[in-house]
């Protein structure tokens, strides 16, 4: 066997997007799935609290720790650069990386890596929810993102994306793009978390033994209003169900937007059969999708949802609005409806408080598939 290749990670952990977190913590996961000797060294640029935290949850054998934006530069080093720009208009101390990699992975760009060449770094885009959804980002941040994803068009190798619906919004939005595109369907690995009881979960809930759950971010695409409204409808007609949201409650972009749902629900007297259960444990999180009667992902828009991901990996029945990489990603095994119809949604949920449904996925297939395609995108299989 050769020397064992070197990847290059940037992980922190954001409970604003979580998505991310969770996408390189089941990346490194997936690894774990490969023959010993396949398995790559795994650089993560980080801080310490957060690496820590990264190689409780993933086990994997081959993690190293690289500090992000490594030694802070010298006084003497800042203060010429200083003199310089002002002189020249040029820094001549930069702070970067001096190791070797055999590939970067990068969700951004980051100054202290630029000294890794171009042929050896992959990026990856999640999504363009800013192209669909504008009126959900400011100006500025629209500008951001399109000056970045026009960088990556004119000078990225390899890109990375997470679905076919979205390499096919990626040709629309920048046909001139010479990237050598990748579409990788990520898998999830979960923590245990069966030890914990359901019982005692419901209880402290106010769960009932049937009941919907959805866990997503309260973002305003995240569609909460057209389950309230589901649930609103299934009572109004007297057959009631209890669905369940969960995520961190706030909205940088829709401020206020947590209260709004929730005055709905106390205005309309909805309090019994719609339950806010807050940014939960991940482990508590799993065990509630666990006994859940389905998943619910209601979303105006996803790139490739990490919340079905995870009902697939339980065999977990998913309800979900109609999107096309909705669909992608379910194929014929999931219960569609139009994110705006939440009385054809109301008629899904009532059918299915009456029976349970399972469905069985190729799971530990999929994590494997991952880890592979992954490899091959990175040329260092």
């Amino acid at each position: 066997m050769g020397a064992r290749k070197r990847l290059g990670l940037i992980f922190s952990y954001d409970e604003q997007w979580i998505g991310g977190t969770y996408y390189t913590i089941n990346l490194i996961e997936s690894f774990n799935t490969l023959n010993e000797d396949q398995q790559p060294e795994i650089i993560v640029f980080s801080n310490e609290q957060d690496f820590s935290r990264l190689g409780k949850e993933t086990r994997y054998p081959y993690l190293t720790y690289e500090l992000l934006n490594g030694s802070p530069l010298f006084f003497w080093q800042t203060f010429l650069n200083k003199v310089c720009v002002k002189i020249f208009n040029r820094i001549i101390y930069k702070n970067e990386y001096k190791g070797k990699l055999d590939a970067l992975f990068l969700f951004q760009q980051c100054g202290y890596l630029e000294s890794v060449p171009m042929q050896n770094r992959i990026y990856w885009i999640p999504d363009f929810q800013d192209k669909h959804l504008p009126q959900f980002f400011s100006r500025e941040t629209l500008e951001k993102k399109d000056n970045r994803s026009k960088w990556i068009a004119k000078n990225v190798n390899t890109l990375i994306l997470s679905s076919e619906s979205v390499y096919t919004d990626w040709k629309k939005f920048y046909p001139e793009h010479t990237c050598n595109v990748k579409v990788v369907h990520f898998s999830v690995t979960h923590p245990k978390y069966n030890h914990i009881s359901i019982d005692d979960l419901r209880q402290r809930y106010n769960l009932p033994e049937v009941y919907f759950f959805s866990p997503n971010q309260f973002w305003a695409h995240k569609n909460h209003i057209v389950l309230i409204k589901a649930a609103q409808e299934l009572k109004s007609a007297g057959t009631p169900v209890v669905v369940a949201f969960s995520g961190k409650e706030n909205d940088n972009r829709n401020p206020g937007y947590t209260e709004d749902l929730k005055e709905y629900v106390t205005r309309n007297r909805l309090d019994d059969v719609v339950k806010f259960l807050g940014f939960l444990d991940r482990e508590e999180q799993l065990q509630i999708m666990n006994h859940a009667r389905a998943i619910v992902q209601p979303s105006f828009f996803e790139g490739w949802s990490t919340v079905i991901e995870d009902a697939m990996a339980m065999n977990k029945c998913v309800i979900a609005s109609n999107l096309q990489v909705n669909q992608e990603q379910l194929g014929d095994r999931g219960y569609f409806f139009s994110p705006l119809d939440f009385q054809e949604l109301a008629e899904i949920l009532r059918n299915m408080s009456y029976r349970k449904i399972q469905i069985e996925y190729d799971y530990d297939k999929k994590k494997r598939d991952f880890a592979n395609d992954i490899l091959k995108a990175f040329s260092i299989d």
